[in-house]
């Protein structure tokens, strides 16, 4: 019961922090994902959810960095995410065929939590590039 608290905690930690961040456009909030360990069900969800908020946050930060750049900056910058969403892919790729079991879950939770890291390490690169406040 403890461990599916915290992991609760924490997901709910993580969509107060980006609301937060993305209303006052607040210093930037690293979210901790330890989905790994909880239970399968309660780690499915955190790193399903864990993408999802990572996902958003990155999103919001690219429209407003987007809009006011000129043809050429937009350009620039869609080639820069472009080269990063295939790296970001490359790295927490996950692909299987065949019957689940266990640990084929747990690695999809583990591509999950990658992909929300590596999403999160982009936005944070993001706002200190684009010098968001």
């Amino acid at each position: 019961m403890k461990l599916r608290t915290h992991v609760v905690t924490i997901v709910g930690v993580a969509v107060l922090s980006i609301s937060t961040m993305l209303s006052a456009q607040a210093a930037f909030i690293e979210n901790e994902y330890v989905c790994e360990d909880a239970y399968m069900e309660v780690a499915y969800d955190c790193g399903n959810n864990a993408v999802i908020v990572e996902k958003n946050r990155l999103n919001k930060i690219y429209s407003n960095i987007y809009r006011p750049l000129n043809n050429t900056q937009k350009a620039q910058l869609d080639k820069e995410q472009r080269a990063w969403l295939k790296a970001r892919n490359d790295k927490c790729a996950f692909e299987y065929e065949g019957p689940m079991n266990n640990s084929i879950v747990y690695a999809q939770i583990g591509a999950n939590v990658c992909t929300a890291i590596e999403s999160q390490k982009r936005s944070k690169v993001l706002v200190k590039k684009y010098n968001i406040q």
